[in-house]
């Protein structure tokens, strides 16, 4: 069984900065709730305006496959999408092991 990492960017408009935000923190209190979520979190590029960098760790490809049907993944997406986003990357990864450094 392979952990799951998730992690992404998301540059937007200054302008939707806030909006983004909101959701963004929303998503992630709803998130945190979900079965099989170890790690779920935004948070703000100290180097570069307006990205947003994302962190997940799932305990299983079911359990990140069942928060991708969730309806507050929904929401979020719907709300993202009537914003402008300038760049998004996300990429998902199998751990097979971890250790701590």
């Amino acid at each position: 069984m392979s952990l799951i990492i998730v992690l992404g960017q998301i540059d937007l408009d200054g302008g939707d900065s806030a909006a983004a935000e909101g959701l963004m923190r929303t998503m992630m209190d709803e998130t945190l709730k979900e079965q099989g979520c170890i790690h779920y979190a935004y948070s703000r590029d100290l180097l570069v305006a307006h990205r947003f960098q994302l962190s997940e760790l799932w305990e299983n490809e079911e359990s990140l496959a069942a928060h991708l049907q969730a309806a507050h993944t929904a929401i979020y997406r719907a709300g993202i999408a009537k914003l402008r986003v300038v760049k998004r990357s996300v990429k998902k990864y199998e751990v097979s092991s971890m250790t701590d450094l």
